[in-house]
């Protein structure tokens, strides 16, 4: 009677040590929605905390926008023609995503992939540089 328990023991505990390892497959458990479209977008990384709510943008808020980025805050693109775009770091490389966090709120070109889903456009940042 106490083999069979002690098995399904063993047997437990080898589903709960791969599990990590299963996660980190590329198929990590969830529907990455629509197929992504690679492009180039201009306009001012904004953080979503402040310009959602209270407008906040510009140059007067560039310290702010930093600041907020730096802490973890979500940062948005502010298109010239008036969409925001949430901006996210690339699953496999985040560096792009960091040097968005330097820039926020001055005026860029992201490359990157989009996707929508439910009225929201985001787009994954591969590339980010000062607007010309």
């Amino acid at each position: 009677m106490r083999k069979p328990v002690f098995v399904a023991l063993i047997a437990l505990a080898l589903v709960f040590a791969a599990a990590p390892f299963a996660l980190a497959h590329d198929d990590h458990g969830h529907d990455h929605g629509t197929a992504a479209a690679a492009g180039t977008w201009k306009g001012e990384i904004i953080d979503v905390a402040c310009y959602v709510p209270n407008g906040a943008k510009g140059a007067g808020h560039t310290d702010c926008a930093k600041k907020c980025a730096q802490a973890g805050m979500p940062l948005g693109l502010l298109t010239g023609d008036g969409d925001l775009v949430l901006l996210l770091a690339d699953h496999e490389d985040g560096k792009a995503y960091e040097k968005v966090k330097e820039l926020a709120g001055t005026s860029v070109e992201v490359t990157g992939k989009s996707a929508e889903r439910d009225g929201m456009t985001v787009v994954t940042v591969s590339g980010v540089k000062p607007a010309a």
